[in-house]
């Protein structure tokens, strides 16, 4: 065992608090070990994130779960099965918050873009379960998404059925929030080579339809290594139009993601721009060697992580939650 994350059992929570009273969710992307049925998702989960849960030594803690399209719509058609994964997560001393939304098959491929209706329903399907799997007690749940789909494949026409697609996507969020009080955020993720490559361009396709329910996830690694945008710049644009930030994702402690992570918590915990503190260790990069060694290795490996950000986070100035 790691002797330098070793504390007393069940005294550190992964839940921590802003002096202003904002609650910080820190989880991991469950993603690291998919699966395309229910039965193998609560094996993974037992597998690994009750492991490293006690690695921490915290009763309780969050998981960023990647849901098959097949297993969303499993759960959405049984209610019974979404209860049985409700209580697996209790049982196990986990909790969600955030999703996440990419789709395809082992998260290989994106999954349709969001000019097909596919993207749409899958996105609703988790919109649905995220709502009733969040704890009693938390308001706000995330879900990324693609950024709406890849640019060489997206003439000007396609624009207009997407955002319709997403005009929909924002009146049933307020639908869901309605019936549940639970207010589902959908954060769009930047990435090379797509529609929205940049923050930028996200707050000018997205910034200006629901600002309660649509966003940006941003990923720490890409504003830490520059991908030709500057943290600052990024977060004043979307402050300026008031889109959230939905989820910061891709924080670990092999990049230099300590002043992004700062600044973008300033930036949300001071009210400058709108968001509900989600941050999500990803590490995909560094599973594969992980996952040759063993379960053992990687459950070290995601513990690490996940100390690592609590750390950090404390080092900010943030106290640990009950």
């Amino acid at each position: 065992m790691d002797t330098h994350i070793q504390c007393k059992p069940w005294r550190k929570p992964m839940r921590l608090r802003h002096d202003d009273g904002t609650l910080v969710h820190l989880a991991y992307n469950a993603g690291v070990h998919p699966a395309e049925d229910l039965e193998n998702l609560i094996a993974h989960l037992t597998r690994y994130a009750v492991p490293v849960r006690k690695r921490l030594g915290v009763e309780r803690m969050g998981v960023g779960l990647w849901l098959s399209p097949a297993v969303a719509d499993h759960l959405t058609a049984d209610r019974i099965e979404l209860v049985r994964l409700r209580r697996s997560l209790e049982e196990r001393g986990l909790e969600v918050v955030s999703l996440n939304g990419t789709g395809g098959r082992n998260q290989e491929v994106p999954g349709p873009d969001w000019a097909k209706p596919e993207r749409y329903r899958y996105t609703m399907a988790l919109a649905k379960i995220l709502a009733f799997l969040l704890p009693e007690d938390v308001r706000f749940g995330s879900i990324s998404t693609i950024p709406i789909g890849w640019r060489r494949d997206w003439p000007a026409d396609l624009h207009s059925i997407a955002t319709r697609r997403l005009e929909r996507l924002a009146r049933e969020l307020r639908g869901i929030y309605s019936v549940t009080g639970k207010t589902i955020r959908v954060g769009f993720e930047p990435w090379p080579g797509c529609v929205l490559e940049t923050t930028e361009q996200a707050v000018e396709r997205v910034g200006g339809l629901d600002s309660e329910h649509l966003g940006v996830c941003l990923d720490a690694c890409h504003l830490a290594c520059g991908n030709g945008e500057e943290s600052g710049a990024a977060l004043r644009g979307l402050a300026a139009v008031g889109a959230p930030v939905v989820k910061l994702g891709h924080v670990h402690n092999h990049t230099d993601t300590g002043t992004v992570l700062h600044d973008t918590l300033n930036a949300i915990l001071s009210g400058a721009v709108n968001g509900t503190a989600h941050i999500e260790v990803e590490t995909h990069n560094l599973m594969v060697p992980g996952r040759a060694k063993g379960p053992g290795a990687l459950v070290s490996l995601l513990a690490e992580e996940l100390d690592w950000a609590r750390t950090n986070l404390t080092a900010l100035g943030l106290q640990l939650a009950a």
